[in-house]
């Protein structure tokens, strides 16, 4: 049984944004620096958003057609046709796509999604890092500790593993 113990920057905590913005359901736009409201868009359950068609035309988007809010304290990646989902923060953002994949915690779970927000297999891990030369470590029976003086928060105790792309148990490196 694998012990994950203290593991720097697995997950950032949302330092920079004050107590009044993590309590603002209204969408803000996080890639721009004074971070302006999205007219249109709010939070109107945690995980879920309300966007109109407005909202929807404006929103800025990449080449993968995502655009990024934050309400709430949350980040969600959200496509123009309205599909969103909150992803795990990470360095003060929304976290980054790695092999095509982001994670994110939906029921208390986290899962792997592709840029279209469809689920790569079941979110069914306590925890897990991003996706590196096809492989990602998760933890079941994990839980976070107490953040670092950078906002940092360990996940400890639990049964680490790696998984493939599809979710199955991958033997450890050689």
């Amino acid at each position: 049984m694998t012990t994950l113990r203290s593991v720097a920057a697995a997950l950032s905590l949302l330092s920079i944004v004050p107590a009044a913005l993590a309590a603002d359901t209204r969408c803000r736009l996080p890639e721009q620096a004074d971070l302006p409201v999205l007219e249109g868009c709010r939070q109107t359950a945690p995980g879920t958003l309300e966007l109109s068609l407005a909202a929807l035309a404006r929103l800025p988007v990449d080449a993968a057609g995502l655009g990024t809010v934050l309400a709430a304290g949350q980040f969600y990646y959200v496509r123009r046709d309205g599909r969103h989902l909150p992803v795990v923060a990470f360095d003060n953002g929304a976290d980054a796509f790695s092999e095509g994949l982001v994670r994110a915690l939906v029921d208390g779970r986290l899962g792997y999604y592709d840029t279209a927000l469809n689920p790569a297999f079941a979110a069914r891990f306590d925890w897990g890092w991003p996706f590196e030369d096809g492989h990602a470590r998760v933890c079941d029976g994990c839980r976070r500790g107490t953040p670092d003086a950078d906002g940092h928060v360990p996940m400890l105790g639990g049964h680490g593993y790696r998984i493939d792309r599809r979710g199955q148990r991958s033997p450890p490196p050689r």
